[in-house]
């Protein structure tokens, strides 16, 4: 055989060769494409549905690395993943309220090495809250400024499915947490602070009746927070207020849980009472959740349940009661109430 006709032949070989494994490469995008299809059609609707976000957050740290995998088959696994990213970052700030609840109670009994650790601890987990909430962030930039060829909080384009713009939401919502929780953790992530201002602007992309008041409530919460984003804006509180009401009757309580952020960062007692009295009056039976959404007012719930813990917590030394989001340590109550409560307390001293 001739140099000529070897070198054909080896041509040959690369272009057969070429051509299976791109063909592979074919069916294995488009498989990994029709299973998160399937999923988005199917598996997130009733995980959407589930009134558990402990569980939903356990789901969401498991199912994540299996998910994301698909981006190296050549599928985009933003609108699943943006999803699991939120639930998980749940657990890291379940776990760093633990370890703060468990500060406070050691720096009020005088066990420094015991606060120590525990500080410690809540920045390690407040670091991975960041992380992962950042992840799911990152990936919403990345697949906007690639199908609208703009950035995150320049511009409205239209985003035509609900599962879209739930996404959109979240994602958002997650920029902003993996902020705050970033700065918990001392900066170990080293999240943009300028989330806050994109996030500020690209939620007045998502109509604020159909999302339960949510847009209107974050814009407001951050005109709270930084200094100078208020500057002509509607007033926060009463933005607040009224996103509040409005999530009551969609049955989806998030605006609660950022109204409670706000005023539990504004220090004041008498905004963080009547933010928690707002809550626990919304739980009622005559105001049921809306059933498509029951795990974002589950996660409304656990921040909530969180501000009031750690409230109790810096007061009193414990948290919560059952009915601690109603009745407060120095309020009165009848003696009934009163004896079961100083049983708790004597309880937790022993």
């Amino acid at each position: 055989m001739s140099k000529v006709q070897k070198i054909c032949q080896g041509v040959a070989m690369i272009v057969v060769s070429s051509s299976v494994l791109s063909g592979c490469s074919q069916v294995v995008r488009t498989g990994a494409n029709v299973a998160l299809g399937f999923s988005e059609k199917h598996i997130v609707p009733p995980i959407l549905a589930m009134d558990d976000a402990d569980m939903a957050c356990n789901s969401g740290s498991a199912l994540t690395p299996a998910i994301m995998s698909t981006q190296y088959m050549g599928a985009d696994p933003t609108r699943v993943a943006v999803l699991l990213y939120a639930s998980s970052g749940i657990c890291a700030e379940n776990q760093a309220l633990e370890s703060e609840l468990r500060y406070l109670r050691a720096s009020k009994a005088g066990q420094v090495s015991e606060a120590q650790d525990a500080r410690i601890a809540q920045k390690r987990w407040a670091a991975v809250a960041a992380q992962r909430q950042y992840a799911g962030y990152q990936l919403l930039e990345s697949r906007w400024q690639a199908k609208y060829n703009k950035k995150l909080g320049e511009g409205c384009p239209k985003m035509k499915s609900d599962l879209d713009q739930t996404v959109y939401l979240m994602g958002m919502l997650s920029g902003l947490q993996a902020m705050t929780n970033d700065i918990h953790s001392g900066g170990a992530v080293q999240v943009p602070k300028d989330i806050a201002a994109v996030v500020e602007r690209g939620m007045s992309c998502v109509d604020n009746a159909k999302f339960w008041g949510v847009p209107n409530a974050t814009r407001a919460l951050i005109w709270t927070l930084l200094p100078g984003a208020g500057e002509g804006k509607p007033d926060a509180y009463q933005t607040l207020k009224q996103s509040v009401t409005l999530g009551e009757q969609k049955g989806v309580r998030l605006s609660h849980a950022l109204y409670a952020v706000a005023a539990q960062a504004s220090g004041d007692d008498a905004k963080i009472r009547d933010a928690l009295k707002q809550f626990a009056a919304a739980r009622s039976e005559e105001k049921p959740v809306n059933p498509q959404f029951k795990l974002l007012d589950s996660m409304a719930q656990n921040m909530v349940q969180g501000i009031s813990d750690r409230y109790w917590t810096e007061h009193t030394g414990i948290r919560a009661s059952e009915d601690g989001m109603q009745h407060f340590w120095d309020e009165k109550q009848n003696p009934a109430e009163l004896d079961e409560l100083f049983s708790v307390e004597a309880g937790a001293a022993s």
